[in-house]
């Protein structure tokens, strides 16, 4: 099964941010001390993570979203954009009257990680309809509220496919998502019940595809037609999860664009998730395709019963590019 993208640029229609992430050894008790591995400032959010990665996999991406300040987050911020060449930032705004959003994570050394969020204001611009033309999928974040909503709903109207995270059947968003990823943190914080039974709601709102990510337990998918598919997590040394999900995100529509197997695409986004956490911050892993695709032909599933994926076939009509950094060394 696939669902391949016609040509054109991805754009990212989100929450940007600043994180702050603080590696710890273990959370200390409650008025007890801990100590810090290592600390730095990061670019990040949901939409941003995402479009960064994409561009470092070789996609032109674009990225919009909540307005940011003029402030020393906000500076930073616009600095980090220029390390992604690939990636179209210049509708990213500064106002003088925002306080840029920013967080404070605390990664565990076990992988977990716990996210203390500061967004005092969220404004952003409604997308307009140029910012549509030329765009093969339009990936929103429903943090933007109404705004998110009407960007899905115009770029539906336009036939853009489009990929939604963390909603529930219920959301507005659902009757315009083609593809929804959902996280299993997201479902249990909301109550929402189990995993089959949110996605069989959200299919029923006309989503084509759910996906729901486990963490080090992998991820299931449930299609269109009433096919569901688990597939397991890949063997790797985690520094810091953020921005797994994003990763996630950004190695599935990878996988689309090039117009893979629905099956291999959802095995890239899982290797690609695997390679960030080896890095520290939202995007900080994965440096090009190449890098992803070598892991993905060395790499382990957690899971004894799983098996590695051969390499997915890249149709010659979109020849892979060339890496521009690079290849890591695996961890496996």
């Amino acid at each position: 099964m696939t669902f391949p993208l016609s040509p054109g640029k991805i754009l990212c229609y989100g929450v940007l941010c600043v994180d702050q992430v603080l590696r710890i050894p273990a959370h200390p008790d409650p008025d007890g001390h801990g100590r810090i591995l290592s600390e730095g400032e990061h670019i990040g959010g949901e939409a941003t993570n995402t479009a960064a990665t994409l561009s470092r996999l070789g996609l032109t991406a674009r990225l919009l979203g909540n307005a940011i300040g003029e402030d020393r987050w906000g500076d930073f911020f616009l600095r980090e954009m220029r390390r992604f060449p690939g990636l179209d930032s210049s509708g990213v705004s500064a106002d003088y009257s925002v306080r840029t959003p920013h967080t404070v994570i605390l990664s565990v050394s076990d992988g977990t990680r716990t996210i203390l969020g500061h967004f005092p204001d969220m404004r952003s611009a409604p997308l307009r309809p140029k910012d549509l033309e030329g765009v093969s999928l339009l990936t929103v974040d429903p943090f933007l509220g109404e705004n998110a909503t009407r960007a899905a709903s115009a770029a539906k109207e336009m036939g853009i496919p489009i990929l939604t995270v963390e909603i529930a059947p219920d959301h507005p968003l659902a009757a315009c998502s083609t593809f929804v990823i959902n996280s299993a943190g997201f479902i249990r914080r909301h109550r929402l019940g189990d995993d089959a039974e949110v996605a069989v709601g959200l299919l029923k709102e006309g989503v084509r595809g759910v996906i729901v990510t486990r963490g080090a337990e992998g991820c299931r998918a449930f299609h269109e037609d009433g096919t569901s598919a688990s597939d397991p997590a890949f063997q790797t040394t985690v520094r810091d999860a953020t921005g797994a999900g994003d990763a996630f995100r950004a190695g599935f529509i990878c996988g689309l664009y090039y117009g893979w197997d629905l099956k291999d695409a959802i095995r890239f986004a899982t290797a690609t998730a695997a390679v960030n956490c080896r890095a520290v911050g939202g995007c900080g892993g994965v440096e090009s395709l190449e890098q992803v695709q070598q892991f993905l032909r060395r790499g382990r599933p957690a899971s004894p019963q799983g098996r590695s994926a051969p390499r997915p076939a890249v149709p010659r009509s979109r020849p892979v590019p060339s890496a521009n950094e690079p290849i890591a060394p695996d961890v496996i």
